[in-house]
């Protein structure tokens, strides 16, 4: 990296406004799956970047939070999908379903939306068994989207909106506690910039990375508009929400098959 500080970014079009925006200075963007972001930035390999708000609480004291930015959607995300060939209410204990590796974030939220239905989950499908269901995120869930080959589709931070009433944050800013302070300023100065420019980068990341997400211009603006990189009071109290749902669960290691129930202690 050429002496740079790397700070990982998703490799999604919904990043892509912070690559034309620029790096800051003496650091480059560097593209992370958002389940390998958190142990990156743990581990120091990486001291900066997003990461999935459903590593927050495994990261714990080792990250700080880069002020309000991150990723969250008001309405729907239409890149976090489910598909499957019965409608997402009918699935149940014999229902066969694969889960994207790229992100624990979005498999414990589609987790938790098939817990809230009181309905025997859905079983992880076995290698080259038959899918009646199928999580898949970003790009590839845009794409998916324009010729579905199954004929249900749910939006997971939409169900999760009609569910609570609250927008669903997919992801946070954040900075290792070990990091430089000068690190720390220069990313918060960059992240503030970025604020004020935001509607020209969006615009820009819309005319000429839509196609990486088979969308054109004016229909990756449409996408990039529902998406809110500056938090307000309500996605907090979303995120805050999620993360309470999250502890009340046991979750397996990833891939996990199913969510637990915790017994609550009296």
């Amino acid at each position: 990296m050429n002496g740079t500080t790397p700070i990982a970014i998703t490799p999604y079009l919904n990043m892509r406004a912070f690559v034309h925006h620029g790096a800051p200075a003496g650091c480059e963007l560097v593209p992370v799956a958002p389940r390998e972001a958190g142990p990156a930035i743990a581990s120091g390999r990486i001291p900066a970047g997003v990461v999935p708000v459903g590593a927050l609480s495994e990261l714990g004291r080792q990250v700080e939070l880069l002020g309000d930015y991150g990723i969250a959607c008001p309405g729907p995300s239409r890149s976090v999908l489910f598909f499957s060939h019965r409608p997402f209410d009918e699935l149940d204990a014999n229902s066969a379903i694969g889960i994207t590796r790229e992100s624990r974030s979005s498999v414990r939220l589609l987790y938790l939306l098939l817990a809230y239905r009181g309905r025997a989950l859905p079983r992880l499908a076995a290698p080259g068994e038959a899918l009646d269901g199928e999580l898949v995120i970003g790009d590839a869930a845009l794409r998916r989207a324009r010729q579905p080959d199954y004929p249900c589709v749910v939006d997971l931070a939409e169900r999760w909106q009609q569910q609570h009433g609250l927008p669903m944050v997919f992801a946070r800013w954040v900075v290792h506690r070990h990091a430089p302070r000068a690190l720390r300023a220069r990313l918060q100065l960059w992240l503030s910039a970025f604020a004020m420019r935001e509607a020209a980068l969006l615009d820009r990341a819309a005319a000429m990375d839509g196609a990486m997400a088979g969308l054109d211009a004016a229909e990756a603006r449409d996408y990039l508009a529902g998406i809110r990189s500056v938090l307000v009071p309500e996605d907090l109290r979303g995120q805050s929400l999620y993360l309470a749902e999250l502890a009340r669960h046991d979750w397996p290691d990833f891939p996990c098959s199913a969510p637990r129930a915790r017994q609550e202690s009296i």
